[in-house]
């Protein structure tokens, strides 16, 4: 799919480029309405994502003119123009949807395929014969069997979905699947589809389900007859005027129910666009600075009665823009404290020097706003070797399975695969081993490699993969035996050192989850812990259960020293007492919040209080979690790693306080 973004702010336009290029879309960005209008009689889009305030030509004059040539493709109109008149405006002009800035890019991807399925009458799903494609989770699938396939195969395929009675040119699928900018020659184009035919090939599909109609271009072969999966199926006609035997068109599943996401499945996500997020915005802080100058510059002229239009209408513009992208990067107010501005700067309210403490008092609030983002010079940051990147040993004989790992990997992990494992020739031990069982004649040859793992490397974590009864056990003659079979292999596995079972068939996708998951879990278990207590008895015990399960310990029985040891021991959660001689945990907790190196640190408080009041205390000072006196071994160990988990995840896995700071959402 390729998509025509129009948008004048250089931040926002990076970031919606790169939300939806994760998203396997083709995207173009123009940045005034005059070269977007040219772009769009240039080549053809799928959509259009029109910003309405632009230099030279503004979006609803461009919505217009594209209605009134004809063109037909959805249209999403993106502003901080949030009047009901201002959106009635738009929707008369031929738009077909309307989302304000600032934007939540998860809400902006959702609003865009919503759009793509609408302009195409489609639903989710599409398969040719035994052939499946679902967009929802970029998967493909012949004969229920996963395909591994690159972006730009899977973007063919899709291409060829959609639109089956269509016959395509390598110059007609290099418009589609590539921006004007990158487009490669035609022989890249034969390329892949060489390389498309011969892993669907190797699935068993026909060798030429990808025909070439020579000198014309390629298509989906024609078949002797639809093929239609049910009673919930439609046939998806591209032209309705066709004659029905001219090409079978493909089959739309409706599938029940609807895609679930789990809650780790939505963290991952959340992580990754965070992180996208935070990259765009330390590349543009500069210019967030620029356009405060330029708010500067109204105040310095009203002060000498020397303001000017031309001085008035760039810092209205600067102001427009600051309230339409910082909400999108976490800063809600200080979109709210730009939009009071620009409505002060607005050409027509008579703006008086009168105005100027109103102006300083927003600009001051809105500088301190971004200021409280501050991304991390140049200097400060070092990119770990490729070697610090964990690393997943993958030990399976099946091909389709390591590569359909390495296609799904988001880039977190470096993969390597093997036939077989003898756990001794390890040289470099992996952070995590995906063991299948299946690749072993016998289960018990598996639960024995197994336990040698477990044997040489304890602190490995390992996640198994096998199929619901081993190819090597007997076959059950009923459902009870079945159940009671599967219970016993499960059992044996977890036995033999497992950290999680996996059964298949399960996506990709789903075992790199399972991965992040049992990662973070050992991670957790090597954090550093600080843990600050008056009573020297209770301090050897809590550092003995932790020390026992792989965490870092380091004591504090007088907190007049507090200050040098937390930055000695740079702890990746620290524990205090409430009540303390000296300085009491409270004191302690309200200073590590102001300091902007510390305040994200995850703080967990030790009291023999239960009163409402005190716990109140203790939240209102900054805390993240409490455990009550006398510590239970169990309930301390499962409240840390769950905090290391959900509040200092990003701490301990960069390995310093000064990359685990404030959250990329803010």
């Amino acid at each position: 799919m390729r998509i025509l973004v129009v948008e004048d702010d250089p931040l926002v336009a990076d970031a919606i480029k790169s939300t939806l290029a994760h998203h396997k879309y083709a995207i173009e960005v123009a940045h005034d309405g005059r070269s977007g209008l040219d772009f769009i009689e240039a080549f053809d889009y799928d959509l259009l994502l029109l910003d309405v305030v632009l230099p030279s030509l503004d979006g609803i004059s461009i919505c217009r003119y594209v209605r009134s040539r004809g063109y037909m493709m959805p249209i999403l109109l993106l502003t901080s123009q949030d009047s009901k008149h201002d959106r009635a405006i738009g929707l008369d002009a031929g738009a077909d949807d309307y989302v304000i800035k600032p934007f939540d890019p998860e809400e902006l991807s959702a609003r865009i395929r919503a759009l793509l399925r609408r302009g195409k009458n489609v639903q989710p799903v599409l398969t040719w014969e035994d052939l499946t494609l679902d967009p929802r989770n970029y998967e493909v699938t012949y004969q229920h069997q996963l395909l591994s396939l690159t972006p730009k195969e899977y973007a063919l395929l899709e291409l060829f979905l959609r639109h089956s009675r269509q016959l395509f040119s390598c110059g007609a699928i290099l418009e589609h699947l590539w921006t004007y900018h990158d487009a490669p020659s035609e022989e890249a184009v034969r390329t892949h589809i060489k390389g498309l035919r011969h892993k669907l090939k190797a699935a068993g599909a026909p060798t030429d389900m990808i025909e070439t109609v020579y000198g014309i271009g390629y298509r989906l072969k024609p078949a002797d007859h639809a093929t239609v999966g049910g009673a919930s199926s439609l046939e998806q006609h591209d032209h309705p005027s066709a004659s029905s035997n001219t090409l079978s068109a493909p089959t739309v599943i409706i599938s029940e129910p609807q895609l679930q996401i789990s809650p780790a499945s939505s963290a991952v996500a959340a992580a990754d666009a965070s992180q996208m997020l935070t990259e765009i915005w330390n590349r543009h802080y500069d210019r967030m600075l620029d356009r405060l100058a330029i708010l500067d510059q109204v105040i310095v002229a009203l002060e000498d009665r020397s303001l000017t239009a031309e001085i008035r209408h760039q810092a209205w513009q600067s102001a427009h823009t600051l309230a339409g992208s910082l909400g999108t990067f976490g800063l809600s107010l200080g979109s709210q404290l730009a939009k009071q501005i620009e409505l002060l700067l607005d050409p027509n309210i008579e703006l008086t020097p009168a105005h100027i403490p109103q102006l300083q008092s927003g600009l001051e609030q809105l500088r301190r706003e971004i200021a409280s983002k501050t991304p991390v010079t140049p200097a400060e940051i070092v990119a770990p070797p490729p070697s610090q990147s964990p690393w997943l040993l993958v030990i399976t004989n099946e091909l389709n399975l390591a590569s359909s790992l390495s296609y799904a990997n988001p880039g977190n992990f470096e993969i390597v695969s093997a036939t077989e494992l003898v756990s001794s020739q390890l040289e470099q031990a992996p952070d995590l081993i995906i063991l299948d069982l299946d690749c072993f004649a016998d289960l018990t040859d598996g639960l024995t490699a197994l336990s040698e793992l477990e044997r040489d490397y304890p602190q490995l974590p390992t996640i198994v993969l096998s199929q619901p009864n081993h190819p090597s056990s007997e076959p059950t003659a009923n459902v009870t035996a079945d159940r009671t079979q599967r219970l016993r292999q499960r059992i044996k596995i977890a036995g033999s050192g497992a950290r999680l079972f996996l059964e298949k068939p399960i996506p990709a996708s789903q075992i790199l989850l399972a991965v992040d998951r049992v990662l973070r879990q050992a991670r957790a278990s090597q954090a550093r812990v600080t843990i600050v207590d008056d009573d020297q008895l209770l301090l050897e015990g809590v550092s003995a259960l932790l020390s026992q399960r792989g965490m870092t310990v380091t004591t504090l029985a007088e907190p007049s020293r507090f200050w040098e040891t937390l930055e000695a021991s740079a702890p990746d959660l620290l524990i205090l007492d409430l009540d303390m001689p000296t300085h009491n945990g409270i004191e302690l907790c309200r200073a590590v919040r102001t300091d902007p190196q510390w305040a994200n640190l995850p703080i967990l408080f030790l009291t023999a209080h239960t009163a409402a009041l005190a716990i109140d205390r203790v939240f209102a000072a900054g805390a993240d979690d409490f455990v009550t006196k006398p510590v239970v071994d169990a309930t301390l160990v499962t409240r840390i790693v769950n905090r290391l988990e959900r509040i200092g995840a990003g701490r301990w896995e960069m390995g310093s306080v000064a990359k685990g700071e404030a959250s990329p959402m803010g």
